[in-house]
């Protein structure tokens, strides 16, 4: 829409979607889910489709997936302690605001909030976990600087019961010889 006054100016906010392909590994104890492997013949681990298991309802928060949940439906690792074990490839898009200020020159970085959507840190207590650039593709465009993660808690006024979240950073800067 054209700005009719002039002085008032136009504002804009850059926000870029990125993509990252991950495996988010998850665990919890399902007390429904023991046996004594002795009774069983020994056997201490099934692979079960998670779609027939109880798991915890932990989404990235910004999300711009239409879907929202961008997990791979693969088994779960299921131990006779009730001890399980998910670790599913993502493909994971999320929002960025940006600065380009001193583009080619700049560094962004971005964050992905994951938490539950549903229960309180009560059912489910997120831990910050290592975070693991193994796997990592370099991109000619940016360089990795860094991945960190940062636990939070928070207090709603209508609920007195906590409720975490795990927010992950990636810092990057752009190769400015990607503009040469």
């Amino acid at each position: 829409m054209p700005l009719l006054e002039y002085p008032s100016g136009l504002k804009m906010k850059l926000v870029i979607c990125e993509t990252m392909i991950a495996h988010l590994a998850s665990s919890w104890i399902d007390h429904y889910l023991t046996w004594d492997p002795v009774e069983y013949g020994n056997i201490r681990e099934v692979r079960l489709p998670i779609s027939n298991i109880w798991k915890p309802d932990v989404l990235l928060y910004n999300s711009v997936d239409q879907q929202f949940d961008s997990t791979w439906p693969v088994n779960a690792v299921v131990y006779h302690t009730g001890n399980v074990t998910w670790i599913p490839p993502a493909v994971i898009r999320s929002s960025c605001s940006i600065d380009i200020a001193y583009f080619p020159f700049d560094s962004q970085h971005c964050t992905m909030k994951f938490g539950s959507w549903t229960y309180s840190g009560f059912f489910t207590d997120l831990r910050n976990a290592s975070v693991s650039v193994g796997t990592y593709q370099p991109n000619g465009e940016w360089e990795l600087l860094d991945l960190t993660s940062k636990r939070s808690i928070f207090y709603y006024e209508c609920c007195p019961e906590p409720y975490y979240d795990i927010k992950f950073t990636i810092s990057i800067r752009r190769r400015t010889l990607y503009y040469g």
